[in-house]
């Protein structure tokens, strides 16, 4: 009896796996709020750089709610059955594409919200490796700097030749 016991709540805790219900948040996480009404959904960013992002889910409503995710490279994800009141924190790490949030327990996904998560920024702070130009083919001064803008090189078909 202590083994099914065990087995059970092994088997409940990995279906709500990265679903947390405390008030700690995983480091350098972003956080986004979600409030769940009867037939609506209230989230404070709808477009988020990739990463960890941790949704602190709320019931506002007068029923039981709760928030499921998917997306991109991301199975579906949920929080527990909230009743009203009540809120779960969801810790996932994201990544560039877009996920649907809605609500499992009283909507469907034709519901759902959209978020959008963009690619971390890379920043450069050199000038090398620049697209935008240059000094041109060698031996130039300025200009367009070749094909495509990607800086001074040989057209096809020039290669071997002397400039």
């Amino acid at each position: 009896m202590l083994a099914t016991a065990l087995l059970v709540l092994t088997l409940t805790g990995a279906a709500f796996a990265g679903t947390t219900t405390g008030s700690g948040t995983a480091a350098g996480a972003q956080l986004v709020n979600v409030s769940i009404f009867e037939g609506k959904l209230k989230v404070s960013a709808l477009t988020l750089p990739a990463g960890k992002v941790t949704l602190v889910v709320v019931n506002k409503g007068t029923k039981t709610h709760g928030l499921a995710i998917m997306g991109t490279g991301l199975s579906p994800k949920r929080t527990p059955t909230l009743a009203v009141g009540r809120t779960a924190r969801l810790t996932l790490t994201l990544q560039a594409g877009s996920y649907h949030i809605w609500d499992p327990v009283r909507s469907s996904m034709s519901h759902a919200k959209m978020l959008t998560v963009k690619a971390a920024k890379i920043s450069s702070s050199g000038s090398s490796g620049s697209t935008s130009g240059g000094s041109g083919s060698s031996g130039g001064t300025g200009g367009s700097g070749g094909t495509g803008g990607t800086g001074g090189g040989m057209d096809d078909g020039m290669e071997g030749m002397e400039h």
